[in-house]
């Protein structure tokens, strides 16, 4: 369809005098993490997509002024918008987005010597790359990305959807995490070609219409996994003035990954392409795989929370007692294994909650044999993120991992328990509020497994998300 109205452009551009092409349309949505607005600055996790579709309508965005009289090129416009990102490193992100003009319509400019516009056309083709500076994964305290673009010279002049021309973009995206809210900053600079537009007067004077801008915009989201709101401000400072756009809408999930999103709002200002008001909705869908561990350095990794029994060190050695040989007769073999159970402590417990404790959330995720990678889609580990994000100040996550009785399965419990502690904090959970613990095989769920089932109910982690009363929560 692309190609189709991209020809049938071409073809329509070659008779009749015409507006200058020039690319309409101001509004730049976010490919990736953050508002549909502004970026927050995160990034999506190597191997992360994110897949979006929106349409849009917006009244009035093209009025031809002169102080007495208006001409209103532009009344009603219709604009679909494709837009996709994929992570390639842990600092890397790159996307593109493609609009299509569906429709517009306006008046005649005839009494200004120019013919109709076209009313389909191929809008600009994006292509983007977002450079991860700071985030929040590695302990910093925002997020901070660098986004790098460039507008292809594709789009559909004669329905002022392409300027004559690269156009590119540099900006800075930056956001956080206040409790249960995410604020996100964003500004930066749009070079496109300059155009100028002559106004309503018969006499056919000429003002400039499109330049290099100065954009700015700041937006505020709520988090979770359920119904969201945002609110998005983006400000644009162009000859000749400048103009503001606010959206504010809803978020909600349809089904994993998948969520639908409604915003709308006016504009103020007399910029080109800044309309009365504007609707957008659509859908996003977003597929990213937890973190792969291949291995575990107890030494080198500083984030674990696991003490390790070791037999405490003694300053001098026990003196050795002599016994005659009838003592060492006496102690038969069941007395000696009597001995030896009395002498070895006893294994670890998992936790038991409290009285004054409350259990949120209890489940467990099974692994493979010999593994402690997570599937790429873990309802457990979402719901618990929301149960945090719900008890902030009083909540805690506690992760006990176990194993079978196999070889090669025997040091898995602490890797288990650590790769779901890393997921939880990739998606906003402090790491103070988080506390693993290994048992090995010696909590069992099925004592003697018969099969490959049982077995594989032993190969677990055990996900408790606790709240404490405010004078007893961590510290």
């Amino acid at each position: 369809m692309a190609a189709t109205l991209l020809g049938c452009s071409l073809a329509a551009a070659q008779s009749g005098d015409r507006l200058p092409g020039f690319e309409l349309e101001r509004l730049e949505t976010n490919i990736g993490r953050g508002t549909l607005l502004v970026g927050n600055g995160e990034l999506l996790v190597p191997t992360g997509l994110n897949v979006s579709l929106l349409g849009h309508y917006q009244r009035l965005p093209l009025v031809l002024r002169d102080g007495e009289t208006n001409l209103e090129i532009v009344q009603d416009r219709a604009t679909a918008l494709v837009s996709a990102s994929y992570g390639i490193l842990p600092w890397l992100e790159v996307g593109a987005q493609l609009p299509i003009v569906l429709f517009q319509k306006g008046e005649n400019p005839s009494g200004v010597g120019l013919t109709e516009l076209t009313a389909q056309g191929l809008g600009t083709p994006v292509i983007q790359a977002r450079l991860g500076v700071l985030s929040r994964r590695r302990r910093q305290p925002v997020d901070l990305a660098a986004d790098l673009g460039v507008g292809l010279p594709f789009g559909t002049g004669s329905a002022l959807a392409g300027d004559n021309g690269l156009r590119y973009h540099a900006r800075m995206t930056a956001g956080m995490e206040l409790g249960w809210l995410q604020p996100s900053l964003e500004a930066g600079v749009l070079f496109r070609p300059n155009v100028l537009l002559p106004t309503s007067n018969s006499d056919m004077e000429t003002r400039e219409g499109a330049s290099t801008e100065v954009r700015i915009g700041a937006a505020l989201a709520t988090t979770g996994k359920g119904l969201r709101g945002e609110l998005g401000l983006r400000a644009t400072f162009a000859n000749p003035k400048p103009s503001v756009e606010l959206l504010g809408g809803i978020r909600f999930p349809l089904v994993p990954g998948l969520e639908a999103f409604f915003l709308g709002g006016p504009g103020f200002g007399s910029a080109l392409g800044t309309p009365l008001y504007r609707v957008l909705t659509g859908i996003s869908f977003r597929s990213e795989p937890p973190p792969k561990i291949s291995f575990l350095d107890e030494r080198a990794d500083q984030e674990l929370q696991l003490v390790l029994a070791t037999p405490p060190s003694t300053s001098g050695e026990e003196p050795v007692r002599p016994v005659a040989a009838w003592e060492l007769n006496a102690l038969g073999r069941g007395e000696a294994r009597a001995a030896d159970d009395a002498a070895s402590p006893a294994p670890p417990k998992p936790h038991q909650p409290s009285p004054q404790e409350k259990v949120v959330l209890r489940g467990e995720l099974h692994f493979a044999r010999g593994s402690a990678e997570l599937p790429g889609v873990v309802p457990l580990l979402d719901q618990a993120v929301l149960r945090m994000s719900e008890h902030a100040n009083t909540g805690r996550i506690l992760i006990e991992g176990h194993s079978d009785k196999d070889s090669a399965d025997s040091f898995m419990s602490v890797r288990r328990a650590q790769a779901i502690r890393r997921y939880l904090i990739d998606q906003g959970v402090p790491a103070t509020q988080v506390r693993i613990q290994g048992f090995g095989s010696d909590w069992p769920v099925s004592a003697q497994p018969a099969t490959e089932q049982e077995r594989q109910l032993n190969r677990r982690a055990e996900v408790l998300v606790i709240t404490d009363p405010p004078s007893l929560s961590p510290r």
